[in-house]
Formats: structure tokens, sequence, C-alpha cells
């Protein structure tokens, strides 16, 4: 039951209008208690859209009017959209003139993308539409949609090649979250005399497939003169490799020299490939793949193989290490200590890492975390290991540095790091409540207006991009606001992510919501469960959207799949059970509480355990824990879990649980206790769905 974290709202709860219910109907408990009063409302008011009266019907009320208004302008605005998105401009003209005019800078934005996407020379000139682009931006009220321009205006100025426009543009794009781009900023670069900047070699040295612009931008510096432009393409064609790109290999091998009928039949007959007669980069290639999918075998080759170069052995022996470990399957410490010395991508070297910390070999676990990079060095996933690693070594004081870097981060490690200083989890003193002046300029803030008529819409992804863009640069004092708001307004997941960013002001009754705690902690209490955990679940799964729906499809707060429904309501007697039944509040927690407490049961009772098999299904978690040489902290096995979907969501499901339960009970939580220890234990399939 993997379930992909991308929802796609069915009709969402409207969000303009109904926030008062809540805070009407709480007593006065001052600003704070407000605000996680309208977070713990049920959400599932459905908006109500307002049609022409019928004949004899008495005249609408000024409401009413105000109503059918706003229905008629989010008609018009979604008209455009969809134009828009269907490449009509025709149509889209048609329907702009009934926008309201708080949304009309994104008609205009989709007429200036219909110029700035167009292929071939537009009528008019390039020198027109630049005029044009750069008109929009210095016109429009929506920085965000003033930013958007500028990505796609950088996209058209590579397409024409003009690097002299786009070296002045690129600096101002603000979001700077698309690596094409920042491969464009590097040709950009060389085609400007300038050395590629940190940004484009990020983009590019990535285990990924290799995109036409960063391979473009592979290909100028391949061909630059001396040993660098051949040294890079190689490290690129390893990263391909270990991401298992063969597109990308194919595209990078000629830079090379290598013929492409060779390279071909290393990627598909690997093993047979793999022999000592081969050039030095087929036989990489080769037994590169053959990690990928066999690494039993392609460690018999590669001991075999003694013309193999030092350094390239040792890169196929991580890869070799690390798919194993992928797969959890066994490790031998032979292999690890083949790849120490290996030139390999921080992915690598965490999965190495993994395989170590599995086995408890607590050197290695410190020798593989200090290959990573800086940048990698500086997860707090790593820091804690390589603190744990220390301690377990003798190495007190580097241990206690190692903890006390991240014990006050509000974050699974930062958890698990205070723990080991002695430090459970609690919740830090709740800053002051925002001012009237605070709530105030959040509640004018042009762009959660425009955020807040999106989601009216159902339009999810673009209401929190909006709101999202608004946050960059916020002050603690401003995020309190604007969380507060956003909880007001009955936008929970906006108030939890928004909360989420305070650096020295925290309240967490606005990172942790408890909306509907009554009906939440009582079919928790029904199936014998920890509020905390349910609360900390759901958090996780849908952020509290009600109609909340995964590509997966599953469904709600605790994002129930069709099938697993089903099994349910015939468990539970529910004979007229259907599907958009899931978006009640009552039966998503009736129906997620009693799946929990059957996962639970399956599976010892291990919260750990039980968490794994909600995302992936309870077979997974019995299948991994079958994997282990020796019984395993908590932390390490949430660690180990090879899907990383699966792995962030333990951790953090895990983690919420403690919060919440500090929050909820006023006591220090031990998110230690919580993991518990797992043990091996032959494969059993389950019977649960």
């Amino acid at each position: 039951m993997v379930r992909s974290r991308r929802y796609t709202p069915l009709l969402i709860a409207v969000i303009l209008g109904v926030h008062a219910i809540a805070a009407d109907a709480a007593p006065k408990r001052g600003k704070r208690a407000a605000a996680a009063a309208a977070g713990g409302a049920a959400l599932a008011a459905t908006a109500a859209v307002a049609a022409s009266p019928a004949p004899g019907k008495p005249p609408a009320s000024s409401p009413d009017r105000e109503a059918a208004a706003a229905s008629a302008a989010d008609a018009a605005f979604l008209a455009t959209r969809q134009a828009a998105l269907q490449g009509s401009l025709e149509r889209l003209e048609a329907a702009a003139p009934g926008v309201e005019p708080a949304m009309r800078s994104y008609v205009d934005y989709w007429r200036l993308r219909f110029r700035l996407t167009a292929r071939g020379t537009p009528a008019g000139s390039e020198a027109a539409v630049d005029a044009e682009a750069t008109a929009f931006i210095d016109r429009t009220d929506n920085p965000l949609l003033a930013d958007l321009a500028r990505r796609d205006w950088l996209q058209r100025l590579a397409r024409r090649a003009d690097w002299s426009a786009f070296e002045r543009i690129y600096p101002t794009w603000v979001l700077r979250d698309e690596a094409a781009l920042h491969c464009h900023g590097g040709v950009a670069s060389l085609e400007t005399g300038k050395p590629i900047g940190e940004e484009a070699r990020d983009a590019l040295f990535q285990p990924r497939e290799l995109s036409e612009a960063c391979g473009s931008l592979l290909e100028r510096i391949a061909a630059s003169p001396g040993a660098a432009g051949r040294d890079a393409a190689w490290r690129r064609l390893k990263l391909a490799l270990e991401a298992g790109a063969g597109g990308s290999v194919r595209r990078i091998a000629p830079l090379l020299g290598l013929a492409p009928g060779a390279v071909e039949a290393a990627l598909q007959r690997p093993a047979k490939v793999a022999s000592p007669g081969a050039s030095r980069e087929v036989l990489v290639i080769a037994l590169g793949t053959l990690a990928r999918q066999d690494p039993e075998a392609a460690a018999g080759l590669t001991d075999a193989i003694a013309a193999l170069p030092a350094a390239e052995r040792a890169w196929v022996w991580s890869q070799i290490a690390a798919h194993s470990m992928r797969r959890l399957a066994p490790v031998p410490a032979a292999w690890l200590n083949h790849a120490r010395t290996a030139q390999a991508s921080d992915e690598t070297w965490a999965w190495l890492t993994r395989a170590a910390l599995r086995a408890g070999d607590w050197l290695a676990v410190h020798q593989f975390i200090d290959r990573m990079s800086p940048e990698g060095r500086r997860d707090p996933t790593w820091i804690y290991w390589d603190a744990r690693a220390h301690q377990s070594l003798g190495r007190q004081t580097q241990a206690e540095n190692g903890f006390r870097g991240i014990a006050g981060q509000f974050h699974f490690y930062g958890q698990l790091a205070a723990e080991e200083m002695g430090q459970p989890t609690t919740i830090p003193a709740p800053a002051a409540a925002p001012t009237s002046a605070e709530m105030a300029e959040a509640s004018g803030n042009p762009g959660f207006a425009r955020a807040l008529r999106l989601y009216r819409m159902g339009l999810r992804q673009e209401a929190n991009r909006e709101w999202n863009f608004q946050l960059r640069g916020m002050p603690d004092r401003q995020l309190l606001a604007a969380a507060s708001y956003a909880c007001e307004r009955r936008v929970l997941d906006r108030c939890v992510n928004t909360a989420d960013r305070t650096r020295a002001e925290h309240d967490f009754s606005l990172r942790f919501v408890t909306p509907f705690r009554a009906q939440l902690e009582a079919a928790a209490s029904e199936r014998g469960l920890d509020a905390a955990w349910v609360y900390g679940l759901i958090r996780q799964e849908s952020r509290f959207i009600m109609d909340a729906r995964s590509s997966a499809n599953a469904q709600g707060l605790m994002q129930i799949i069709p099938p697993t429904a089903r099994w349910i309501a015939r468990r539970l007697g529910v004979n007229d059970f259907r599907l958009e039944q899931l978006n009640e509040l009552d039966t998503n927690l009736r129906f997620g509480t009693y799946y929990l407490r059957s996962v639970h049961d399956d599976l010892e009772n291990s919260p750990l355990l039980a968490s794994a098999g909600y995302n992936a299904g309870p077979n997974r978690p019995r299948q991994w824990r079958s994997t282990l040489p020796r019984p395993l902290e908590g932390a390490a096995f949430a660690e180990i879990i090879p899907f990383t979907e699966t792995r962030d969501y333990v951790k953090k499901v895990l983690s919420n649980a403690a919060f919440y339960g500090a929050l909820m009970t006023g006591q220090p939580q031990s998110l230690k206790q919580r993991l518990g220890h797992v043990v091996p234990v032959t494969m059993r399939a389950s019977e649960l769905p």
C-alpha cells in the first residue's frame, strides 16, 4: 500500500467563510487558544455554490448575490486556466473579462506565457517578446507570477542561445528550483568566458538521468582542452550508472570515445561483456549495470578480473555493496572493505553506512560518513549516527559535540540526539500570541488572499505555491501570524507547514494541530490506540486535508485505499459502504483506526513496524525484519528501510507522535521507547490487505 504524498483534492471544503465556526463556538481563551480551536473544529463543511433564484422565489439576498458573483468569477478563472493549459488563446480571451480583479494577474501571465513558450520567432520579434516580459515583471502586483515569468523567459533565452541576456536575468530568478535552468546557467557562464557556478555543478553532478540542458553543459565541459573535460564526463557517467540511467550512459559514452555497440552490449548483456579483454570504461559500465541486477554475480566477476584499475575496482565494489543493501541482502564485510577508497556519491555512501549500521560495525559507520561530501555530513541523519559511532568507539567528546549540534532541532534525529543527552521530547515554551497588528498584516497579505481564492476553487497546488511564496524571508513573528491566520481560515496544512518554519519563537499548538480531538480520541480509545500516534500518522498522511487523495487513490485523513476500505467495511459489517464516505470524518477515523490496530496486532504491537506496514503494506516490514542478521534498535531499523518514502514516513510519524504525546499530556516523551527493538523473525505472510 505504498501511497504517494501527492494529493489531488476532490471538492475542497470551502476555505473562505467557515473559519468563524470554531472561533464563535469556543469559549474566549485568548488568541492562541482561538487559533488552536480553529484548528480543532470539524472540517466537513462543503462549499455552497449559489444559483440564480427559481421562478416565483424571492430575490436573492446580498450574501446570495455575493456568493453568485464569486461563483461566476471562479468559473471564469477556471475557464481561462483550462484554455491556457490547452493552448487556446482565443478561449482564454473570451473568458478573461469575467475574472475578478484580484486574480487578473494570472490571465496576464498566461497571455505572456503563450508568447514565451511559442516555438520559432513569434509575431513581431524576439526584442518585442523581451519587452513584453520586462513590462509584465515590472508592473505585475504578483511577485510569484513575476518569478514564473522570469523562469519562462530564461527558458526562451536558452532556446535561442542568447547567453548574454540569460546572464543578466538568471541572478534575479528567485525560486531557483529547476536543475535544467542551472545547467543553462552553466552554459551561459562558459559562453561568456566565466567558470560555471556552484548551482550548475550541483545540478550536473547528481546520480540521476541527465536532462537535455545538463547534457549540453556536459558536452561543452568535455570539449574543453586537457584532462579535466574527460574526467568530468567519466565522473558523470558513473553517476548515471549509480542511478541506473542507461539513457544518460548512452549519451555520455561518445564524449569518452566509446563505441555505441560496445556500450549497448555492456548495458544489455553485462555478465557476458565483463571480461578481462574489455576496455576499462566498458568493463565499469558492465559491472556497474550487473551490480544493480545481481550483486553476487558482479562480485564474482570483479574478483576474477585482476586487470581492473584500483580506483575503478573500489567504485564497482561500492555499487555491489550498495545495491545488495538496497535489497537488504547480505553485505559481506569484505565488500565494504573493498569499497572504502571509492569515489562515489553521497547516496552510495549512505547505503554503505546503512550496511555497516545493520552489521553493528561502528568504525565503518564513522569511516563511510567521513567519505561523504561536506553537505552530506551536515545532514542530521549522519550527524546523529556519526555521534553514535564515536560513542560506541569510546570517543565521548566527539559524540557529545555531535549530539549537541542537533539536539535542539525538532525532528526525528534531533529528538534522538537530545535523548542521548538525557533530554526527552518536551514542548518548548509557546511564543506570545500574534498581536492584532500582526494578524492584520497577515490577513491583508494579497498573496494569502489569492491563495485562499485558489483553495476555494479546488486548485490546491497553485494555492500552496502562492501561500509558500509569501513566506520567503519572513521572521518568526510574521510566520506565527500567518500560521494562525491559516488555522483560522481552515487551511490546516498551511497552518502546520508555516508554523514549522519558525526558528526561535515557536507555537506547537500550530505545528501540531489537534482538530476534531473528541472524535479522534473516541475512535482511538475504541481500538486501544494512542491518540498521539493517530494524530502523528494523520499529520504525515494528509496534513488534515479532509478529502486528500493520493496518486494511488488513497483517500481521506488517514489515506485509505479502496480495496482496504472495502475489506474494513466487511470486517465492521458496514453493508452499504460507499467510497465517497472515506471523505467523512467519522467514517475515515473509524476505518483508519481499525486498520491501524489490525496492523499493530499483526506486527507484534510494534508502533515502528505498524507505521511501516500502514504505509507500505503489512508484508513489507515482515520481509525486511526477516533479513536482519541480529536484533536491531528501532532507530537503526527505521534507517535501513529500503523504500525512501516509507523510511521518511516512519521517522516522521513517530517523531510526530512523540511531540503530540508531550503536547496532549504535558509529560516528557521518549521517542526511543516508541521505536523499541526489532528482532529477526522468519517471514510469514500476513492475512491483512
